[in-house]
């Protein structure tokens, strides 16, 4: 191990990456503060409540995460039909060809799985957070209310309203 003396003199040498300018955005959709790596957080009121909002940087240009933001207002302006495009999506995903959707049941009470409507999931599911990326592509993470025990779905689009893929996955921050 080098000593303090010594770390301490060479340590300022050290080529750094240069970090994007501002550490902190204020605007009209939040206060989105730059994290490790290349992206923003913060919250953003979407859909009446406030919604975890990533916003990827713009690389090495003078416009922190400005095309990430434009994603954000773009889909902003549109959110309640977002919303609904993709909860709809996902209900065609999941539901058996009678058109109901066979769930795994809870995590936290160890309940059994039900067969619900269509109509019931898209009720019960609800956005959990947003990553905004500078090429225009989002990706959304639905909490799905313990339906598919502690599993969320994540779905991948772009600002023009194209809805990618989309599927279940297992990680789930509570």
């Amino acid at each position: 191990a080098l000593s303090p003396i010594f770390s301490h003199k060479f340590s300022g040498r050290l080529k750094q990456k240069p970090r994007p300018e501002p550490l902190v955005i204020k605007d009209a959709m939040g206060t989105f503060t730059l994290e490790k790596g290349d992206s923003y957080s913060g919250e953003a009121k979407l859909l009446g409540r406030e919604i975890t909002v990533f916003l990827e940087t713009d690389g090495e240009q003078k416009t922190p995460a400005e095309h990430s933001r434009e994603a954000l207002r773009a889909f902003a302006a549109n959110a309640a039909k977002w919303d609904a495009d993709i909860k709809q999506f996902a209900a065609d995903e999941f539901a058996r060809a009678d058109g109901m959707i066979e769930t795994w049941g809870g995590c936290e009470d160890d309940s059994e799985g039900e067969v619900i409507s269509k109509e019931e999931f898209m009720r019960r599911i609800s956005l959990n957070f947003i990553q905004f990326y500078r090429d225009g592509s989002i990706f959304l993470d639905y909490d799905l209310d313990d339906l598919f025990t502690d599993h969320g779905l994540g779905v991948h689009a772009d600002v023009s309203g194209r809805i990618g893929v989309g599927g279940r996955w297992g990680w789930r921050r509570r």
